[in-house]
């Protein structure tokens, strides 16, 4: 799946190895396999699923199937459209040799001078008519990403001399940043990020000092500074150990009209993750609420019994978890008791408490007062209840 060409595909005896062990995980509660047709390790590395054949796939698909279920999902190559969409069209031809479900996330809006949402949404239905079951996913939010150079960044690993940076401990990479040896090379590869350049604005600051700068487009404050937006992202950045945060909003998936498209569209689920894999730059959780709060209640795209509906039932028919997703008799009794009137995402927050020293991103939900996992409450008034009915997935 995209492998470089000096990497050898799996030996049948390892093949069938991999095939005894994903049925074994498939028996013991595992939903499918994941799989990338672009992601890469912190070195620039192919991850290891991008050196799977096809045929690779399709037979651990069917080692999913023999053990009575299971996806497939796999992220595209998103900044090459004919790629993506030989990705949607590859996953529909396993789909059709295993019987599974294959997943595509995400499909977003890209702007106004892309076609590639709108081409993906036909591919879908193509292979959909051609008898495949492949889905795309994709989210109600804007794809908003944070950057702090006290962090990892998925968008600085693209530049070597900020990825050489980024990789050391903080204190060499703090003292790196300073270094104006390095300045002309951090300053000349950041003109390679383009227009997300003109779309970063200071975030939160970690100084009293820089509170004024909260909001302002970097390319603004480098012309007040009279140097260039890399130059003034690092100054700013090192007066502060790093810990500025800078922000681009509404740079993808952003024009609601053409969300609405797409979320209503037979062909997506709504909701898609990254599961946790980029905690310290954005935070993801929130779709649902978000869902409910604009495309609901303020925009009315959805009646609220069909968003409901397209978050639980659908998805858990979709995804073959049996007993869930509904409310009928012999399934687990699973509720969120919310306020139609005030449910919403909370604003991001950067906060200290991920085992081993490390930062994230949280939300936190409005207008919910309850929840309740397998009849019992284990949520309620702002807070976790004692009961753990449910177990770790």
């Amino acid at each position: 799946m995209g492998a470089a060409a000096q990497e050898r595909a799996a030996t049948e005896e390892e093949t069938a190895v991999m095939c005894r062990i994903l049925a074994d995980a498939i028996r013991a509660g595992a939903a499918g396999l994941s799989t990338s047709y672009v992601d890469i390790d912190e070195h620039m590395r192919p991850v290891p699923s991008r050196f799977a054949t096809r045929d690779e796939i399709i037979a651990l698909g069917r080692a999913m199937a023999a053990a009575g279920r299971g996806l497939i999902q796999t992220v595209p190559v998103f900044y090459n459209p004919p790629e993506q969409i030989n990705n949607i069209n590859e996953m529909g031809e396993i789909s059709r040799a295993t019987g599974l479900l294959c997943t595509v996330a995400p499909i977003v809006y890209g702007g106004r001078d892309s076609s590639l949402w709108s081409d993906s949404l036909a591919a879908l239905d193509e292979q959909a008519q051609r008898g495949a079951r492949v889905f795309g996913q994709s989210m109600p939010r804007t794809f908003d990403i944070n950057i702090r150079l006290s962090e990892s960044s998925f968008i600085l690993l693209a530049l070597p001399a900020w990825a050489e940076l980024m990789r050391m401990p903080l204190p060499e990479r703090l003292a790196g940043f300073r270094d104006p040896a390095r300045r002309e090379d951090l300053r000349n590869q950041a003109i390679f990020l383009g227009p997300l350049l003109s779309m970063i604005r200071v975030g939160q600051t970690a100084t009293p000092q820089n509170r004024q700068l909260e909001g302002k487009f970097l390319t603004a404050l480098a012309e007040e500074r009279g140097v260039s937006p890399a130059d003034a992202l690092i100054d700013l950045a090192c007066s502060e150990d790093l810990k500025t945060e800078f922000s681009v909003r509404d740079m993808i998936h952003a024009d609601p009209e053409f969300v609405t498209a797409i979320l209503s569209h037979a062909r997506i689920h709504i909701g898609a993750s990254d599961a946790g894999a980029h905690v310290a730059q954005f935070c993801g959780a929130g779709d649902t609420s978000y869902l409910l709060a604009r495309w609901v209640r303020d925009l009315k795209a959805f009646t609220l019994e069909r968003a409901v509906y397209r978050l639980t039932g659908e998805l858990a028919d979709a995804f073959g978890i049996r007993g869930r997703g509904r409310l009928t008799a012999g399934s687990a009794a699973d509720l969120v008791l919310f306020d139609p009137d005030t449910i919403d995402r909370g604003n991001e927050e950067f906060i200290n408490d991920v085992p081993g020293g490390g930062n994230r991103y949280v939300r936190h939900a409005a207008g919910i007062d309850a929840v309740v996992v397998n009849g019992a409450v284990t949520w309620e008034q702002g807070g976790y209840t004692d009961a753990r009915a449910g177990q770790i997935v």
